[in-house]
């Protein structure tokens, strides 16, 4: 709509500030929304490295299965050589306590592994939820200045509409 036409719907002068006002605010509105959707982006890309670490976990969890399955394995070998050390416990006092030692070693890399994957873990959820919270922020943000713009053209088409009566 042009200036004159503008003008025309308008009660004069006041009017076509008050119309010139509203297409200003407008603007800054949707500059507003531009920029929040360029921010949703920014944080979409940055959620990204996120991903990527999430399926660095998945595969070191991959790998922490492997090597419980080796391990049950080394278990399952102790036991055999158990049996065989009963029938010659006198010959291999000296493979009990190798085995021990194993053991013990065996027990406290799960432990271990099973803390840091813990931390691993509960650092990553922790990332994931923040990030979404901000990203829920952002459209919260953005419906709301769609909700103002809706609202502004709305009033400024009941003041055309009541310009074009009058």
């Amino acid at each position: 709509m042009g200036r004159e036409a503008a003008f025309l719907l308008t009660d004069g002068p006041m009017g076509e500030q008050h119309n010139n006002d509203l297409a200003v605010q407008i603007a800054r509105f949707g500059e507003q929304l531009r920029s929040v959707a360029a921010s949703l982006e920014d944080i979409k890309t940055s959620v990204q490295p996120v991903v990527a670490l999430d399926r660095a976990l998945a595969q070191m969890s991959i790998h922490n299965q492997n090597a419980r399955k080796d391990i049950e394995l080394l278990w399952a070998r102790v036991d055999e050589g158990k049996k065989e050390r009963d029938a010659l416990e006198a010959q291999i006092g000296g493979v009990d306590d190798r085995v021990a030692a194993m053991k013990n070693t065996a027990r406290g890399a799960m432990w271990v592994l099973g803390i840091v994957l813990g931390i691993v873990q509960t650092f990553l959820v922790g990332s994931i939820v923040w990030v979404f919270t901000h990203i829920n922020e952002g459209d919260i943000l953005n419906r709301l200045q769609q909700q103002r713009l809706e609202v502004l053209e709305q009033t400024m088409t009941r003041e055309t509409r009541q310009g074009t009566k009058q």
